[in-house]
């Protein structure tokens, strides 16, 4: 349940986010496409319909796997691979999309690279809005330049993301947020749930993060086991969607990237701090 809340306002905030960087591309992209497959976060298989200017070594009526130039996703048993993958289907899954390429076609593994937009016009590049997400980073490489300037000020932008204090937190639930403040209280149950409570010890808290024990293990493998411990006093931030239970503010994060610290050695953004 916390983990589709999670997923389904991520989504929304991407959408909006994205408007502040998708640009038209140079010219209008020239190869339309169905999705016949959702790889993972930053691949695709695609059956090409139609292209409108002749690229070599692609036909219509053929089936590529595309890597989205400039994103880079979690991969395979690595923290949030699971999230990213369903953003990607959330986005594209099902979908005619429309194809932007750059001066290399294919990667070393035979992908076809590509910026790819959901309308004809190049107004909402899939790239693009994945970047401004934590899950998901910008991968820059010298043979796909068009847009790394575009890349790079998504994946660093912390104008994209909306600060609030832990005691204003309850003003929040039902969005999508950043929430900072001081960690006065931690506690792992026997079955490695986490607790960390903020600006009072529980149970007089103003704002709960909570790891549930499914996530738990991503967390040590990135912090170190009892990493909570190293929080108690510390300034920190999560990122997602806030919930209430039982008149109290929480956010359920599923993956390390959500949370940052000095103590973590995970500077958070400047407007957070």
């Amino acid at each position: 349940m916390y983990r589709k809340t999670f997923l389904e306002s991520l989504f929304l905030v991407l959408l909006m986010a994205v408007l502040g960087f998708a640009l038209p591309p140079c010219d209008p992209p020239t190869i339309q496409a169905e999705v016949v497959r959702v790889i993972d976060g930053d691949t695709i298989e695609v059956k090409i319909i139609s292209i409108l200017r002749p690229v070599t070594g692609i036909t219509t009526d053929a089936n590529y796997r595309v890597r989205y130039i400039g994103v880079d996703a979690p991969e395979v048993n690595e923290a949030g691979h699971e999230e990213a993958t369903v953003i990607n289907k959330l986005l594209v899954e099902g979908r005619t999309v429309w194809l932007e390429l750059d001066e290399t076609l294919f990667d070393h593994y035979g992908r076809l690279l590509a910026y790819v937009y959901l309308d004809q016009n190049g107004h909402f590049m899939v790239n693009l809005a994945l970047v401004t997400s934590t899950l998901f980073r910008a991968s820059i490489f010298d043979n796909t330049p068009r847009y790394n300037d575009c890349f790079v000020n998504a994946d660093n932008c912390s104008a994209c993301i909306q600060c609030v204090w832990a005691s204003q937190a309850i003003n929040f639930v039902g969005k999508v947020v950043t929430v900072c403040g001081t960690v006065k209280s931690v506690y792992r149950t026997d079955y490695n749930r986490i607790f960390l409570n903020f600006e009072r010890p529980y149970p007089n808290q103003l704002f709960t993060v909570m790891v549930e024990e499914d996530y738990a293990a991503y967390f040590d493998r990135a912090f170190g086991y009892r990493w909570e411990n190293k929080l108690i006093e510390q300034w920190v931030c999560i990122s997602g969607a806030v919930t209430l239970y039982r008149g109290v503010p929480q956010i359920t994060p599923t993956s390390p990237d959500q949370i940052c610290s000095d103590a973590l050695k995970v500077a958070c953004p400047a407007g957070c701090r």
